[in-house]
């Protein structure tokens, strides 16, 4: 099956679709390559330069996790407790234990770029170029390679059990292992034009695989319910694909990226497993990677700094202090004021229940629900590079 999305047909149906991907601060401008969360508030999200980037309140701040290399990095996976594994070019592994406070350099054993990193139990996972998969048993402490006899570039590796997994690359590349990666067999993917950039599978035997070819700025999604016998193709025209994942539970999925050229970003959802797939509304960069740490909560990354985040409920946003904040009356029927540290511009995002936005004020003082139905709201205060969120409820 063919579809073809055009600029025109993505415009006219944006406003049909409830999810709203909202741009963070991520205090960078440098390309973010990858990210993941190991809870819904806490994640890291990783870039050129050797950038690294971590929250602990569900993307609102972002905050620097010094890496000690220059090297660009390109994946990023937790481990266990606080200890997260970090790959990039010239053979970069990276280790921090105590949640990104500090990082130490793994030896990999080569100098190929590397490109996608998959956690399995103890057993990590490694892609690169020239057809590099790195395999540690321990954790990402020691790696072996894996002759893999090809010499393309493998982008992206998914295990769906102990020993079964699969791997994506340049000129169509799936391969896949069932004895834990000690060999590799090739998959028939129908291309050898795509870069096939992710993959996510829902159970063992339904996948999705997102690619494109960027200099005819085309994009493809793969999508298998047979463990990868057979795969069939949508076709997206104006846009390239990088990144796809699906909440927790399956129920939803989304593949991002964006057109080539114009580094204008697209968001495609699905409730189908990947069956068929529909365009989400977003303004910003082109999107490179998403994480989905929770239902109803998720987040992307991509060219210039962006960070986009997906919130239809309120996980992981607690209230914390760091502006001195007060609300009054609180409870209260509808007219809230608001004092405290709030100095030049400022914003006060209103978040129902199931995480929608109800209201933005900006630089103002007193937030008006005379018009939303009772109930418990978050609101999310930022001034300057400062973020506070605080509950109140409407009698």
């Amino acid at each position: 099956m063919k579809l073809f999305l055009t600029l025109s047909l993505v415009l006219t149906t944006l406003s049909a679709f409830g999810q709203t991907f909202s741009p963070q601060n991520s205090g960078v401008t440098s390309q973010l390559n990858a990210l993941v969360f190991s809870s819904p508030s806490a994640g890291m999200v990783v870039g050129n330069s050797g950038v690294i980037r971590k929250t602990t309140n569900s993307g609102l701040t972002w905050t620097a996790s010094s890496s000690g290399v220059m090297n660009d990095l390109t994946g990023i996976a937790f481990v266990s407790g606080s200890t997260y594994l970090a790959v990039g070019k010239s053979g970069t592994i990276l280790k921090t234990t105590n949640a990104g406070t500090s990082w130490s350099t793994v030896n990999s054993g080569t100098t190929n770029d590397l490109t996608g990193i998959f956690v399995n139990g103890l057993s990590v996972y490694v892609t690169g170029v020239n057809g590099t998969i790195l395999v540690s048993a321990n954790s990402g402490n020691a790696w072996t390679a894996t002759n893999t006899g090809i010499s393309f570039t493998l982008n992206k590796i998914f295990f769906v059990s102990e020993y079964t997994g699969y791997a994506v690359g340049d000129g169509g590349t799936i391969l896949k292992t069932i004895n834990g990666g000690q060999a590799w067999s090739f998959q028939t993917s129908g291309t050898n034009t795509h870069s096939l950039t992710d993959i996510y599978f829902t159970d063992g035997n339904t996948g999705v695989v997102t690619g494109g070819i960027t200099g005819t700025n085309e994009a493809i999604i793969l999508r298998t319910t047979n463990a990868g016998s057979v795969w069939t193709s949508d076709d997206f025209a104006g846009s390239v694909l990088n990144g796809v994942g699906f909440y927790p539970d399956n129920s939803m999925g989304f593949a991002v990226g964006g057109n080539f050229p114009n580094n204008t970003s697209l968001i495609l959802k699905t409730t189908g497993q990947g069956a068929s797939w529909s365009p989400v509304a977003s303004t910003s960069s082109r999107q490179l990677a998403a994480c989905f740490p929770g239902n109803g909560i998720g987040y992307t990354c991509g060219l210039n700094g962006t960070i986009l985040r997906l919130a239809t409920n309120t996980a992981g946003l607690e209230e914390n202090d760091q502006l001195e904040i007060q609300i009054s009356p609180n409870p209260g029927n509808g007219i809230f004021e608001v004092s405290g540290d709030l100095s030049g511009d400022f914003s006060m995002e209103v978040l129902a229940a199931n995480g929608q936005r109800v209201i933005l004020v900006e630089n103002q003082n007193q937030i008006d629900l005379t018009a939303s139905p009772q109930g418990v709201y978050l609101v999310v205060i930022r001034s300057g590079s400062s973020v506070a969120t605080r509950k109140l409820v409407k009698e």
